[in-house]
């Protein structure tokens, strides 16, 4: 029984980097999409903006797991559709793109009224010295923005790291993929201790994530 447990606990640390990759990958992808859609929202351009705020409501009410399945079953289809060569999606780029077209929803919604937060005068005060609008941005916009936003981030990125809890659906061989793997070959035998320390991995890197924001917070806190 000690051995099989050392090797089930080996198992779920070889799966764990697949884990890490998606959620990595996922915030990545789901950051630039956020503040693409900031930008867009943000200048009310007519119809762009409304469709920005159209993806932002679909991302935020569409279930994790829905989202998987478009994206795997889904793309392959819709490509030939709109004139372009159907694809064979892997499950991992299927996790991936799912994960931060979801992530990137909410975060524009963490994004937006961080920068709406901003005071009028801080943007005259700019103008008036003569700012490029670049310059104004990471100079004075940006560095007010951070510390608004970062609690609301870090809450996505937690929201994230449990919803890849799902990607073993889509036939991924993740730490809970490695779990059912384990639970079906002994037919259910230690299946709660399994799950246990599935938990406890999970909440490891909610713990990792959450404490790299907090102190990401408390550097750019405005003093």
């Amino acid at each position: 029984m000690e051995m099989n447990m050392q090797a089930l606990l080996l198992e779920f640390l070889k799966a764990l980097p697949i884990n890490i990759i998606i959620i990595i990958m996922s915030a990545a992808l789901g950051l630039l999409f956020a503040v693409l859609l900031t930008i867009l929202r943000i200048k009310k351009i007519p119809v762009i903006s409304q469709m920005a705020d159209l993806y932002v409501s679909f991302a935020r009410s569409v279930p994790g797991l829905i989202l998987l399945f478009i994206a795997y079953f889904g793309i392959p289809k819709i490509l030939p559709l709109i004139g372009l060569s159907s694809v064979d999606v892997s499950p991992m780029h299927a996790a991936i793109i799912s994960m931060g077209f979801y992530h990137s929803g909410y975060i524009s919604e963490v994004f937006r009224p961080a920068y709406l937060s901003i005071d009028k005068s801080q943007h005259d005060a700019a103008d008036s010295l003569g700012y490029t609008p670049t310059k104004k941005f990471f100079r004075i916009i940006l560095p007010q923005v951070i510390p608004v936003a970062l609690p609301g981030y870090g809450n996505g990125l937690v929201y994230l790291i449990h919803d890849t809890s799902l990607i073993f659906a889509i036939g991924i061989v993740d730490i809970m993929g490695t779990a059912e793997l384990f639970i079906s070959r002994s037919d259910g035998t230690n299946q709660i201790f399994i799950y246990f320390i599935i938990a406890s991995m999970f909440s490891a890197m909610c713990f990792t994530a959450d404490s790299l924001v907090r102190k990401l917070e408390r550097r750019t806190a405005i003093r």
